[in-house]
């Protein structure tokens, strides 16, 4: 086998729109993207290091490229998986690794992970509703009433949050809808939105309140299921969300990859929680491993439809729905 060829790429995605939530404005995703070349196969992964900062990203790919060659003479993603710290270029080394074998070998990644999925399969999504008036997140909702789902970004401090779920309730009765409010809220903030959205038929929460607040949640009724997104990052995660939250969403940029990603939901999925797939953003490059997540998720919250540029091929997302994974596109 031949030395492998490392490369990294810093890019920006352009969103079609501005999107918001509790703690930023994104109009475009920043991210590190990592290619390891060996004997003329190439497999790529794609993480984002940090939402918006360039420093830290750059510092991300200086990780990457810093590692020496007796780590690399490890092409497992396993291997590595235990040698490397968690972390989201982890997470775009781990990925390429698997995109990487696959091409290898010369069949599709589920075949190689043993996961029961063929090419026609393809999986309901959300749509998520950025955080604005509650008269625009009414509008968005009712251009998306086709969607199997709503996922409202809320978490503001301007204390209209009430007003936001009501409105799009409103403009959409009937319909599934999810809240993320991104940390966005204290104990007592949420104590008073439960009962709203119990009574507005919301399905569940995601990470109302920061990590640092979250022993506090054993003190409310559960009057909404919760679901911990910034508070699970890998399994080591699970022991402390006991008792406080009913579902997991997991990210591969959390866990430091698909390898952990996966272990992370047969655990997760045993100990009794339910599991939604999330992302942190993105192209298609790395949104494509985690499709193979959705099929024992109950929530699938992926999709680049929102890039106004993307890798060609693209994940399809015709009609609020995903599909796997090209082969030239990833695994």
């Amino acid at each position: 086998m031949s030395v492998p060829i490392i490369k990294t790429e810093i890019r920006r995605w352009p969103l079609k729109r501005p999107f918001a939530i509790s703690r930023h404005v994104f109009t475009d995703n920043l991210v590190l993207e990592v290619t390891i070349e060996v004997d003329g196969f190439k497999g790529r992964g794609e993480c984002e290091p940090h939402e918006f900062d360039e420093e830290i990203t750059r510092s991300a790919e200086n990780s990457v490229l810093s590692l020496d060659h007796a780590t690399w003479s490890h092409l497992d993603p396993l291997v590595l998986n235990a040698i490397l710290p968690r972390s989201a270029w982890r997470n775009a080394i781990d990925c390429a690794l698997w995109d990487l074998k696959a091409k290898r070998d010369g069949r599709r990644i589920w075949d190689v992970l043993e996961l029961e999925l063929a090419t026609e399969d393809s999986f309901a999504v959300f749509e998520t509703i950025a955080l604005d008036t509650p008269e625009r997140m009414a509008a968005f909702a009712r251009e998306a009433a086709d969607a199997p789902g709503l996922k409202l970004k809320l978490g503001s401090a301007d204390g209209l949050d009430c007003e936001r779920l009501e409105a799009v309730r409103s403009a959409v009765p009937g319909h599934q809808l999810t809240v993320d409010a991104n940390e966005g809220w204290s104990i007592k903030q949420l104590a008073d939105i439960l009962p709203v959205a119990r009574r507005l038929d919301v399905s569940s929460i995601e990470q109302p309140v920061p990590a640092a607040l979250e022993d506090g949640l054993s003190s409310l009724p559960r009057l909404v299921p919760l679901c911990a997104d910034e508070s699970c990052l890998d399994r080591s995660s699970l022991p402390q969300l006991t008792g406080l939250y009913d579902m997991i969403n997991i990210k591969l940029d959390k866990t430091g990859g698909l390898t952990e990603a996966l272990a992370l939901q047969r655990q997760a999925v045993a100990l009794g929680y339910k599991t939604m797939i999330g992302c942190n953003g993105g192209s298609s490059l790395a949104q494509a491993p985690a499709t193979l997540l959705a099929p024992s998720a109950v929530l699938v919250d992926l999709g680049s439809h929102w890039l106004s540029e993307d890798h060609q091929p693209s994940l399809e997302t015709a009609n609020f729905r995903i599909g796997l994974p090209k082969a030239e596109l990833w695994g």
